[in-house]
Order: structure tokens, then sequence, then C-alpha cells
């Protein structure tokens, strides 16, 4: 009996157990000492789960400490593989800073090992990365941009919020957000709220560093938060590519990496041919200039010409549409000049492009009546990149037409040069480009 007594470790009971020694147990008392047992085994097997999960969380073998990253054409988004998934870093430039967020894409296997990034053995850099569970299932797109990703992949279904939707083009989408089946989030008090009803597996805004930007307040909550972009891209190509990064999101690899091949073979295919064009009419023509119209952009607010920079999206656009950008030597993405000095040049304008948002030309006129004089105003050669809108304010040159860069391509090339031999094979359905005299 002295292991029983041991077991209560109460002293008064011990007289207790003395008369059921011998052999003599009653009923009440075997049924007494079992829960006793009972007990006592439990609580070792309690204290056992404890040092299980105890050693559940300790880290395990650290990997590699290197992310293997892919090779992209973009300047402002990496993708890889480490320690066995996807990553990402995704970076914003926001004046003189560059904001850099890094992003960790479990899939539910992965996820079944652990989503603590440190017990999982990620290099510290990586441990207060964002982890998203892959494949997104309910996602708010605050800029049309990414909605033009997300249409192209066929993940229409998967947007329930977004920014504006008398801003969005698709018609479907259009109409969702009008019946208030996607949330329009707008930019006020409410929008967090808003955010927050939805249920989000993540959330996609944007920053330009303006009055607008809310993407601080959204940091703050629990939502899951991914700044893109896409729209500070130099190149159609870069622009493209950010497709492969949805595709990893929504578990779509393969058919974003298919886009991407696909639209990248008829780009370079394109501006092949249209360089290949002016090879041929430079040989035959004197003047170099006959074959190289000279494209200026931008318009004038106040008395000051606001243009893209010779290192932009539009001026490679034009570079590669076989017309020579006003500024193309000049470095910078933006620039600005009184416009005296842009009226200096009106003689040698032969092509305007994207005057700001007018759709007429009597809305510009009434902004600035001397654009009058520039050569390509007086000679009808002004083109807007309106030519495909929505049923709501929608412009689809920053939805749609980021995944299709060939026929914007060709769309402008036959602005700027008109027809090029060889080219038979880029769908002329899209016309985001129109003559601003066509109404």
């Amino acid at each position: 009996m002295k292991i029983y007594d041991r077991m209560l470790k109460i002293n008064k009971l011990v007289p207790f157990c003395h008369s059921f020694r011998g052999g003599r147990f009653s009923f009440f008392a075997f049924t007494w000492i079992c829960a006793v047992l009972v007990i006592a085994v439990t609580g070792c097997r309690d204290e056992s789960s404890a040092q299980g999960n105890l050693q559940s969380k300790a880290p395990v073998t650290a990997c590699s400490e290197s992310v293997q990253f892919e090779p992209v054409v973009s300047d402002y988004f990496s993708i890889g593989k480490l320690c066995g998934v996807d990553v990402a870093v995704v970076r914003s430039v926001v004046g003189k800073d560059t904001l850099v967020h890094k992003y960790v894409m479990m899939d539910s296997a992965a996820a079944s090992l652990g989503m603590d990034l440190q017990h999982r053995g990620f290099p510290e850099e990586w441990h207060s990365a964002v982890v998203l569970r892959v494949p997104l299932n309910r996602v708010a797109a605050l800029s049309t941009s990414q909605v033009g990703y997300m249409l192209r992949l066929g993940l229409r279904d998967k947007i329930v919020g977004v920014s504006d939707g008398q801003y969005i083009v698709d018609s479907v989408l259009y109409e969702r957000a009008q019946n208030k089946s996607v949330a329009s989030i707008g930019y006020d008090a409410s929008a967090l709220e808003k955010l927050m009803a939805l249920n989000l597996d993540l959330v996609l805004d944007f920053t330009t560093g303006g009055d607008y930007d809310n993407y601080e307040q959204i940091a703050r909550t629990n939502l899951p938060l991914m700044l893109t972009s896409e729209w500070q891209e130099n190149t159609p190509l870069a622009k493209l590519e950010w497709i492969k990064l949805y595709g990893i999101l929504f578990g779509l690899r393969a058919q974003a990496d298919t886009i991407f091949k696909q639209e990248k073979q008829k780009y370079e295919t394109l501006k092949a041919l249209i360089a290949s064009a002016d090879s041929l009419s430079s040989l035959v023509s004197r003047h170099s200039s006959e074959h190289c119209p000279r494209v200026l952009a931008g318009m004038s607010y106040g008395g000051v010409w606001h243009a893209s920079g010779g290192n932009s999206f539009t001026a490679n656009l034009v570079r590669d549409a076989g017309g020579c950008y006003m500024w193309a030597s000049d470095t910078s993405r933006e620039l600005t000049f009184s416009f005296e000095e842009v009226y200096a040049l009106a003689d040698s304008v032969d092509v305007w492009v994207n005057p700001s948002m007018f759709a007429t030309t009597d809305e510009i006129l009434a902004l600035e009546p001397r654009v009058k004089n520039i050569k390509a105003f007086k000679e009808k050669k002004v083109f807007q990149n309106d030519g495909r809108k929505g049923l709501g304010a929608g412009n689809d040159f920053y939805e749609g037409a980021i995944t299709r860069p060939a026929e914007l391509l060709w769309n402008l090339t036959k602005c700027i040069k008109g027809s090029v031999p060889g080219v038979n094979s880029i769908d002329t359905s899209y016309k985001w480009y129109r003559n601003i005299y066509n109404f």
C-alpha cells in the first residue's frame, strides 16, 4: 500500500486506505482508486502533449539564405523560390523614396506545415514578410490596371471590391459595381470599413505619393495588403510581365506565363517589322525625318507643358512604333516646360499624342488657344488614347491595353506611320488610339 500512499500524497487519507488492505476491497474503494489513477495518467499525458507542442514549435532546419529569383524585365517586382515556396519582392517609388515589400505565397500543402516564417526556418530578413495563402479567392483591386490583369486571366469573379465602379470598362464588372454586388471602396472615411466587411484574402492597392493614398491606413489594419507599381514601368513588356505575379497569387502561373510568352513574341516580331520598314525607307529617302515622324506628347496647364520623359512608357512605345519622340534623349520619367519652349518647336511636330484627358479639339483650344499653330494640330494629326471606353467614365487604355501590348503598338504605329509591310497577325479590332478630329 505504500504506492497508494505516495500517489495520494494526503496523509489524512492513509488510514482510510488501510481498511482495504488484504484483498478486502469494496466496490467503492476500487472505483475511487481507479479514478485517482485516471487523473494521474491524464496529467502525465497532458504534460507529454505540452512537451510535444513545444517541440513542434521549435525551429526547423534553416533553409538556404538566398532567394532563387527568376530573370524578369520589370524594374519593380521580382519573383522566385525560397524554402520551397513562391516569394515576391515588390517595389514602389514615392518621390525620392522606394518602398520595398516582401511576400511569401503558400498553398494548402505548404501552409499545413505552419505559416510562421521564423519557425519554418526562413532567413531573418524574411520574417516580416506578408504571408498569403494561395490561390486567393476574394480580392479588392483598387486600380484599373489590377483589374486588367485579373480579367485577362479570367478572374472576374474573384474581384469583390474596386476603387470606383464608374471607372471600370468591363461591362459585367461595371454592372456588378452599379448593383453593389461588387463594392466601390472610394477614398472617404468609410473606405476602411468597407474593406473590412468584405472578408478579403488581399487588398491590391498602389501609391502615387498624392493626397488620395490610403495604403498606410489599410496597413494598420489586419488586412493583407500589396502595393503594385506596374504603372511606373517604362516599357510595355515590363508592364505586361506583372501578369506572372497574378498567376502565382491565383494559382494560374502556367496560364500567365503562356500569355506573357505569346504577347512578348508578337510584340517583338512587330517591333522588328517596323524597324525593318524604317531601315528600308531610309535607304530610298535622303531625309531620315521622312520615315521617322517627330512626336509630341502632353498638354499645357497654366502655361506649363507637362510631358512624358525620354525614358517613359510613352516615349518607348512611340519609339517602337516608328516615331521620333521630341525628348527621346532625356532620361527622366516626367518633364515640364514653359509653353513658349514647346511653341518654339511647333513647326517640327508631325504627330501629337496623349493631349491629357481632352476628348475634342474645342476642349483643347478652350484651355490653350495657341496650340492651333502646332503643325500636327493644323494637319489634323492629334491622337488621343481614349478610343475604347466603358459605360461610365472608364478608359480601357489603363485596363485592357496593358495586357495586349502588341495590339497597342500596332494601333499607335498606324497613327504615326500608317500600314507596315508584312504585318498580318495583329488583331486590328483593338483601337485605343483615335484621331481626335474623328468624333
